[in-house]
């Protein structure tokens, strides 16, 4: 019977994808934007997808499975018998077994492109909220210093407007793994001091480390040193947050428009499934009362005369 039971195996990529990503995602916190949406986004597919696939195998070949039964046992009835299911029901002797009906695929309704065409509806919606989230990738823009760069063992001086104090962070080219040995002290009235992070960002070799903490606008100094080579500037995080809200819509539109494409397109194929086969059956209660309306004709005519 087909569709084979093959394709129950499906349903196996989830729990495969699932594993591939956790193993490529964990002890990698510094993994690439396009490595992380992948890993998470790429298990929601498999399961969605694996999910159709058995869904839709086991309703055709539960429908194949109870039409078969269903012919076996008008088959039976008739052998037991010697007429026809179904009304009307006529003389035993008189009843020919009816032959299987074939209904062309042309004129069953809802046509099969119009089920492949709601099967479409998941990936249209996957399609939206990969594009939010790409959107949001290509409004990463460089942060505004407000000082200059300096090396590890440096210092710079650099002043604060009244529209700066809220919005500074450190940042630098330190790896991921060398963030936490970074060592760097502010000097200057009000008692400033680098906190943790608002947020994640990144923009080419630069890394938002630490959150500058002002009290109030005026000159600053700035003083770095642990690991060599490395360089450090204070700038702006208005650019950071924006990026982490447009990356949080993103996701949320991936999410909303995965989950409801998944269930718009499984109502939709269920729903239309369903109505072309109770289409196929009423086409052949049709065809077997058009041919026992037929069969009782010709038994009235009688056999010719000579």
């Amino acid at each position: 019977m087909r569709p084979s039971r093959h394709w129950y195996w499906t349903g196996t990529l989830f729990p495969v994808s699932l594993l591939v990503s956790i193993l490529l995602l964990s002890g990698n916190p510094g993994a690439a934007p396009g490595l992380v949406v992948g890993g998470v986004l790429t298990p929601m597919l498999a399961f969605l997808v694996s999910l159709i696939t058995c869904l839709t195998v086991l309703v055709i070949r539960s429908s194949r499975i109870a039409r078969r039964r269903g012919e076996r046992a008008r088959r039976e009835h008739m052998a037991f018998t010697g007429a026809p299911v179904g009304p009307p029901v006529f003389h035993p002797g008189y009843a020919p077994p009816p032959p299987r009906i074939e209904i062309p695929a042309g004129d069953l309704r809802p046509r099969r492109r119009s089920i492949l065409a709601s099967a479409l509806v998941l990936p249209v919606g996957v399609a939206v909220g990969v594009t939010a989230i790409v959107t949001g990738f290509s409004y990463d823009l460089p942060p505004e210093h407000a000082s200059e760069v300096i090396r590890t063992g440096g210092t710079v001086t650099f002043e604060v407007t009244e529209e700066q104090t809220g919005s500074l962070g450190l940042y630098s080219n330190v790896p991921h793994e060398d963030e936490d040995g970074i060592s760097c002290v502010l000097d200057g009235a009000g008692a400033p001091r680098l906190t943790e992070k608002v947020v994640g960002y990144s923009h080419e070799e630069w890394r938002l480390v630490r959150s500058v903490e002002l009290s109030a606008p005026g000159e600053y100094d700035l003083t770095c040193t642990g690991r060599p080579g490395l360089e450090y500037v204070v700038a702006d995080t208005d650019v950071a947050v924006a990026y982490d809200k447009r990356m949080m819509a993103g996701f949320g539109t991936l999410m909303l428009s995965v989950v409801l494409g998944f269930f718009v397109s499984l109502i939709l194929v269920i729903t239309l499934s369903v109505k072309r086969g109770e289409h196929r059956s009423r086409l052949v209660r049709e065809h077997q009362v058009r041919a026992q309306q037929a069969w009782v004709q010709a038994r009235q005519q009688g056999p010719p005369r000579h």
